[in-house]
């Protein structure tokens, strides 16, 4: 879903994941290097990744990683 917030600013933020069996975000990280340093950003896009669900998998392993990387736009 696309998070609301309230920053005053605008950028991209990525967000490192780990995610379990069950499609829970179990890790969600800034990750450092390629994202905005506004710490207002940075705070509502690692509450939207906490908040992200994925398809559960038996057959998946116990931990998988990727990212998902925020586009927030001034508002």
């Amino acid at each position: 879903p696309i998070p609301a917030y309230r920053c005053i600013g605008a950028g991209e933020v990525r967000i490192n994941i780990t995610v379990d069996k069950q499609g829970t975000v179990v890790g969600a990280k800034v990750d450092e290097s390629s994202s905005s340093s506004d710490g207002c950003l940075r705070s509502f896009a690692v509450r939207a990744a906490r908040m992200s669900k994925f398809s559960m998998s038996t057959t998946a392993p116990d931990r998988q990683t990727g990212y998902i990387i925020y586009q927030f736009v001034a508002q």
